[in-house]
């Protein structure tokens, strides 16, 4: 025959398949399966039911996290398509036993174990750590914003309010000059009724409007109230900003965080403390873009054992082209003054306090005679400097980062990593469930289903089973020890209470 022809679907064996025989021994559903074993659920905050009270029997936490995880690793996030591929799919057959949970309690697995989840991510971060993959010598840290479960329309700021009612009032005036020219009863009921639903909405958007002014919120979204307008992609979406810790050494993920804020200046201490939570006392190099360079947060970050290369934010264009941007100044540590470009001085003026850090502030007096005041600032007292009591720090870090622009140009290819398999290998650009803790719980998944992916890669299948089996069978004795020493602790105490009562 010309053509390849396949078994007949309808042929009977005589020795049937088993399960196991369409899963072979490499592949990575075996690892998964092994993972999820070796962990004490309960220890990590899951909710574990017994199974002996009356009512439905519940799943095993055990399957329903390893359905979750294979489901991430594969692209699929929904619960109704998890529960679409629990019958057709035959990996997930063999790997929760033909189990068929339905999309309810899915979700409500996800829901309920929010803190477990995120602490499971910790840990597995913690195993890779022993295992050697991460050695926390270079952690690039970096953001990117994913789409929030959110119609734009749903979102509003004080402009959009306002161009809202004014567009809302020129309908209703073109609907009354069409109701007082109308004679149809049956188009002015029409037109009555639209009058009202725009009443409606004007009234909706005046309360939107005093709520922004009540709680000196800038913008709001009706959908999910923590999601924030954020630009994304050259345009303004109503997103999510995920933060991501990623180690040199294997490219994997050693921490990650979602937040609300547009941009990623607030985030860097945050970021950094979380990293160096792994890595006790440990000399680590940090690299940051310039979309973190925030002079308090960076004080705050650079210690004995935590090293930061960052790039300083470029000053204003016009600055720059004139020669007047803050980093032709010079200080002069001696007289403690700066020198502007055409050689004036900036005495200290006075100390100052901000967000608890210190600074002091130095002014020209020179500024009505140099002839470059205009080219130099706007304010009519002339210009001035600020100065934090750690500048020292600052200059150090900006002069570092020069030194080994070599470590700093790795930053891009360590932390993009991450997001490009995420973002366009898998199509993770937006989030399913709404709210902060939610949408934090669905990166902790995401991060974890791709350090999972990359460790079976990086090791092997083979290797990874017998480490975590290695891990169940101690875990195992672990646990019987703790369970016979309990016993030998209760059978002591009850014969030392029998002793007391035969004694009084």
């Amino acid at each position: 025959m010309p053509y390849i022809v396949g078994e007949d679907r309808h042929q009977i064996y005589l020795l049937p398949n088993t399960l196991d025989d369409f899963v072979n021994e490499e592949n990575p559903v075996r690892v998964i399966d092994a993972y999820i074993d070796s962990l004490n659920l309960e220890e990590l905050g899951f909710q574990v039911y017994s199974g002996i009270k009356a009512g439905q029997k519940p799943y095993r936490r055990e399957d329903l996290l390893k359905l979750y995880l294979y489901c991430y690793m594969n692209g699929i996030r929904s619960s109704r398509k998890m529960e679409t591929e629990t019958n057709r799919n035959i990996e997930l057959m063999w790997l929760i036993s033909k189990l068929q949970p339905d999309h309810g309690t899915l979700s409500a697995f996800m829901k309920n174990n929010k803190t477990a989840i995120k602490k499971l991510f910790k840990e597995f971060t913690l195993m890779l750590k022993g295992f050697g993959l991460v050695d926390g010598q270079i952690v690039a840290i970096d953001g990117t914003k994913l789409k929030a479960n959110s119609s734009k329309k749903q979102h509003f700021n004080a402009n959009i309010i306002s161009k809202k009612l004014e567009h809302i009032d020129e309908k209703i005036d073109s609907y009354l000059r069409d109701f007082l020219t109308e004679d149809n009863r049956q188009k002015k009921q029409e037109i009555t009724e639209r009058l009202e639903a725009y009443q409606e909405r004007i009234h909706e958007l005046q309360v939107m409007k005093q709520e922004l002014k009540e709680t000196g919120e800038k913008q709001l979204c009706v959908t999910d109230p923590d999601a924030k307008s954020m630009k994304n992609n050259g345009k303004h979406e109503v997103c999510f900003n995920v933060q991501t810790a990623v180690d040199s050494k294997y490219k994997l993920i050693v921490d990650c965080d979602t937040v609300n804020d547009v941009n990623d200046q607030g985030q860097l201490s945050n970021m950094v403390k979380e990293t160096k939570g792994t890595f006790h006392n440990q000399k680590t190099t940090v690299l940051a873009d310039t979309g973190y360079y925030n002079y308090l947060e960076i004080i705050d970050v650079v210690d004995e054992s935590t090293e930061l290369l960052i790039k300083s934010q470029k000053g204003k264009q016009n600055k720059l082209a004139n020669g007047f941007d803050r980093t032709n100044f010079s200080y002069d540590t001696i007289n403690d003054r700066y020198i502007c470009p055409l050689g004036y001085e900036l005495p200290f003026k006075w100390n100052g306090k901000q967000n608890g850090k210190e600074y002091k502030r130095y002014t020209c007096t020179n500024f009505d005679t140099c002839g470059q005041k205009e080219s130099c600032t706007s304010a009519k007292g002339g210009r001035s400097i600020t100065r934090l009591k750690d500048e020292e720090v600052i200059e150090q870090i900006t002069k570092n980062t020069r030194s080994q622009s070599d470590i700093y140009k790795q930053r891009g290819a360590i932390v993009e990593h991450p997001f490009g398999t995420m973002k366009r290998h898998w199509g993770y650009t937006y989030f399913l469930t709404r709210g902060l803790e939610s949408v934090n719980t669905e990166t902790n998944l995401i991060c974890l289903a791709y350090n999972f992916k990359r460790v079976i890669k990086i090791k092997g299948v083979k290797e990874l089973l017998r480490l975590f089996r290695d891990r169940a069978r101690r875990k195992f004795l672990c646990t019987r020890f703790i369970r016979v020493k309990l016993y030998k602790s209760r059978f002591i105490a009850c014969l030392n209470k029998q002793l007391l009562d035969r004694l009084t």
